[in-house]
């Protein structure tokens, strides 16, 4: 069905998937600031606030990682948008709590900022992908289930439990290639190159979806509309320009190569024909595989292949495209820096417009598409997403333990709440590795075993009960409107 015919529905599936995502992930959400990325966009923020000067001063309590030196002083490594995302979030806090000043203080201001903007971004993006999917032609049902299925069976989960910044950007790129595919004239041209390049400056990465774009707008409208995304595509760029300039003393001079703590040297680093190792383990690799925990989007693959039939190929050759070279540089940076590779992060950004063609996918493959490769997708994604951080080198391994541990609950109910009102139970127990699991069986023949069994329980209970208060607000969310009882005439 088309979204000309049937614009209602795709407005009120738009809000509710929204809305949907949102209420689970607060759920799942997870306190600890997940890395030092997110501790060096935190503490930049902070530093904004509280000193008018852009830097990290705080670097020593997060070991001085994902710091750039710029002069004599450290600065936050990754790029800025995110903090800038960061700065109201945080002069709102202070107002009303107080400077950030201890730990607890960050670890407090993380939750806050997960919540109103990586949250929000990743259920946004949800959103944004079953809407830009109805553009593609695909049907209602197909957009609806490709829109959840990237909430829940993709990154997109795991990066809205805790402050990340590719999920941030992922929204830019899927809200930026739906302003310029929608009917309108220069001006939302123009609105979608903005969108675009101020995503450069929260990823940069982001900046290669422009070109693809550009191209895709040339190829279905015509040099003027393509123009007209160029200028506002311009100013995004040049603000990162300006801010490297600033920095590091030359606009395409990046932070990565001022890293205080890169050991292999990122300001050599030039592009590499990427092994064919890397390729394979950005796929499937059970840290990084993208097809491995996301199996749905091989149903965006055949969508690209489809898209003669749905009326969209300058899109799907460009979104192809866009893909394909995001992969490929990634693997070549990861090539020349493989202590970089931290999970599913590379790839991500092109993910969002993949999942709007696995509903051309699916509508091709029907339901049981959907339950060959979204159910798959789904299960995979709660298993990583309930273990919360992982260090262990078999992840999936140890998401599995954790799982079965914890009893499927999330990190806030099974660790988090425990912790802080001082509640053993089983699973923190196994977490301190006070025992082992093979002394399990033993300790279960005790009081103190049984005590465990029940504040687990307890916790088990609660989880349930918070569950099933999403459960009825989502029911009500999703309840299609009755038709009015019609009454006999007089």
């Amino acid at each position: 069905m088309s979204p000309a015919r049937d614009p209602g529905d795709g407005r009120a599936d738009t809000a509710r998937i929204f809305l949907t995502a949102w209420l689970v992930y607060l759920l799942f959400l997870n306190p600890m600031i997940p890395n030092s990325v997110a501790a060096a966009l935190l503490d930049g923020a902070v530093s904004v606030v509280d000193t008018g000067h852009w830097e990290a001063r705080h670097a020593v309590s997060y070991g001085g990682i994902d710091v750039a030196r710029s002069g004599d002083r450290l600065v936050p490594g990754p790029p800025p948008g995110l903090a800038v995302l960061i700065v109201p979030v945080y002069a709102v806090w202070r107002l009303a709590v107080g400077p950030a000043r201890t730990d607890a203080d960050f670890i407090a201001l993380h939750v806050v900022a997960t919540i109103v903007i990586s949250a929000v971004a990743s259920a946004l993006a949800a959103a944004q992908v079953a809407a830009l999917a109805r553009w593609f032609g695909a049907s209602a049902w197909a957009s609806r289930a490709s829109g959840l299925v990237f909430a829940f069976g993709s990154p997109a989960f795991l990066f809205a439990t805790r402050l990340f910044k590719e999920n941030v950007a992922a929204l830019g790129i899927v809200a930026a290639w739906r302003l310029a595919r929608e009917p309108g004239g220069a001006g939302r041209r123009a609105l979608a190159g903005v969108v675009a390049g101020l995503t450069t400056l929260v990823a940069y990465p982001a900046a290669l979806a422009g070109p693809a774009l550009a191209l895709a707008i040339a190829r279905r409208e015509g040099g003027r509309r393509c123009l007209a995304f160029v200028a506002g595509w311009g100013p995004g760029l040049g603000l990162l320009a300006l801010y490297n300039t600033w920095l590091f003393g030359r606009p395409w001079r990046f932070s990565y190569g001022a890293f205080t703590s890169l050991p292999e040297g990122a300001g050599r680093a030039t592009f590499v024909v990427p092994s064919a190792a890397v390729l394979l383990k950005l796929l499937f690799a059970q840290r990084e595989g993208l097809l491995l925990y996301s199996p749905f989007l091989l149903a965006g693959v055949l969508g690209l292949f489809l898209w003669r039939r749905h009326q969209s190929p300058a899109d799907a050759a460009m979104i192809g495209a866009f893909a394909l070279v995001l992969l490929f540089i990634s693997a070549s940076w990861l090539t020349q820096f493989p202590s970089t590779a931290t999970g599913a992060r590379y790839g991500f950004l092109a993910v969002p417009l993949l999942a709007a063609f696995a509903a051309v996918g699916l509508d091709y493959g029907g339901r049981p598409a959907l339950l060959l490769l979204g159910a798959p997708s789904v299960a995979l994604t709660y298993l990583i997403v309930q273990a919360g951080h992982i260090a262990d080198p078999a992840p999936l391994l140890y998401a599995a333990k954790t799982f079965v541990s914890g009893t499927g609950m999330a990190v806030l109910f099974k660790e988090i709440l425990p912790r802080w009102i001082g509640l053993d139970t089983l699973h923190t127990l196994l977490g301190r590795r006070e025992i082992t699991g093979a002394e399990l069986p033993a300790l279960l023949g005790t009081v103190r075993g049984w005590r465990l069994v029940g504040n687990q329980l307890l916790m088990l209970l609660t989880f349930g009960v918070a569950l099933g208060i999403v459960g009825v607000v989502l029911r009500l969310l999703w309840k299609p409107a009755g038709t009015a009882r019609l009454r006999p005439a007089p």
